[in-house]
């Protein structure tokens, strides 16, 4: 590999020293295999460190996401990790950890529709990492949380949201912020504080099998067809990159 010829991502870098520490990373992630982490630190209102897709996101009637999370801090409203808006809703899809009441439940907005997931056997601790996945199917509205390999409830056992209805294209995908207009209107106590590894996105929704086997680290790891990890293009802003030794 001659200098860093990959298509991974575009930053907004003024330092050409991190610029090639950059190089250096992403060329040891592909040739070694190793693991790449962002690191989101705290919001304020002259800074939202955040990471957005720079490809075309396409309209979806089902999918699955899954990702590793490690909170630094846990808000006490949301701490939002996906946000995806388009012009007719800046909530399209979103996922967050709620902690309004003092009781952490998964959070997923899916084409203007909210919900809250418990998941009774995980204990969210900062400092921890946790591997997440959520998948939707708009013929039924069935929605699906996994963390660390068990199922997530809502209260009602009622797993439905959005039936029947589709998530819009041409929008934009951001990790680390809520948005409240197209890449924009951000609040700092919404913010994820802390890290993210191995964002894979599919349009289809996959068995339990295979998510569970998605938070596995032996093995070889599918990545999805439309976020493939970090691997896929996207602009870093304020945030920081580093190797991690999750697996």
């Amino acid at each position: 590999m001659k200098g860093c010829n990959v298509k991974v991502f575009q930053f907004r870098r003024d330092s050409k020293m991190w610029f090639s520490m950059l190089c250096v990373l992403l060329s040891l992630a592909l040739v070694q295999n190793s693991q790449l982490k962002i690191h989101i630190p705290r919001s304020s209102p002259e800074n939202y460190p955040r990471l957005r897709l720079n490809e075309q996101f396409p309209s979806l009637n089902e999918f699955t996401i899954c990702s590793w999370i490690k909170p630094h801090l846990i808000q006490r409203e949301f701490s939002t990790f996906f946000s995806y808006a388009t012009s007719r809703s800046d909530n399209e899809f979103a996922v967050c950890l709620s902690n309004k009441d003092g009781n952490v439940k998964v959070g997923v907005n899916i084409a203007t529709s909210y919900t809250e997931m418990q998941c009774s056997n995980t204990e969210w601790t900062v400092g921890e990492w946790y591997h997440v996945c959520v998948s939707w199917f708009n013929t039924n509205g069935h929605l699906q949380v996994y963390a660390e390999g068990y199922q997530c409830y809502i209260d009602s056992n009622n797993e439905t949201i959005a039936r029947g209805d589709r998530i819009e294209g041409g929008g934009v995908f951001i990790v680390g912020q809520d948005q409240d207009t197209l890449d924009g209107k951000y609040e700092a106590d919404q913010a994820w504080i802390g890290d993210i590894a191995d964002i894979n996105m599919w349009d289809e929704v996959l068995t339990e099998r295979q998510i569970i086997q998605a938070g596995k680290c032996e093995g070889k790891r599918n990545r999805g067809n439309i976020i493939g990890g970090l691997r896929t293009s996207m602009t870093a802003l304020g945030i920081s990159i580093s190797e991690t030794e999750l697996c």
